[in-house]
């Protein structure tokens, strides 16, 4: 039985006071990519990104308690500075696709992160395991702040 593409998808946003340019820098250049990415109390390491269609990003997101989650995504698409989409997972299968675009909006931009997911299930289980839909909040909040302090 096929599902529904919006059951399999996680959709979050968040309206940013900067231009579309200013959030490209941070999310697509290493230098600034990696001190901000992921949910609060996490870091990356041993970072390595290839950064174009074909190319791979690679990384361990370390937890709080120590706990190593390593990713692989592989770019699918590089729009600058609007859209970027990317297969993710952990190298040994794809978790989901992430898009993120970013649209003029008011007095800054509008960005919209998606992940989709192979199924509903699969999508279930990260936010009620690993509360993806919190740690999506905090991941957005984490660019905001790190665009205020490093890059304005």
């Amino acid at each position: 039985m096929a599902t529904n593409e919006s059951e399999r998808e996680l959709v979050l946003q968040r309206e940013l006071p900067f231009g579309r340019e200013l959030i490209w820098k941070a999310m697509t250049e290493p230098e600034h990519v990696n001190r901000w990415w992921g949910p609060d109390g996490f870091r990356n390491e041993h970072v390595s990104m290839d950064f174009r269609v074909g190319g791979s990003w690679t990384f361990e997101m370390v937890a709080p308690d120590g706990t190593r989650y390593p990713n692989h995504a592989v770019f699918k698409e590089i729009t600058p500075p609007s859209k970027l989409v990317y297969d993710q997972g952990c190298g040994k299968r794809v978790w989901f696709e992430a898009s993120i675009t970013l649209e003029e909006a008011g007095s800054g931009t509008l960005l919209t992160l998606r992940q989709l997911y192979p199924d509903k299930q699969s999508r279930d289980e990260v936010i009620e395991k690993f509360g993806a839909v919190e740690g999506g909040k905090q991941h957005l909040a984490k660019l905001e702040a790190y665009l205020k302090q490093n890059l304005t």
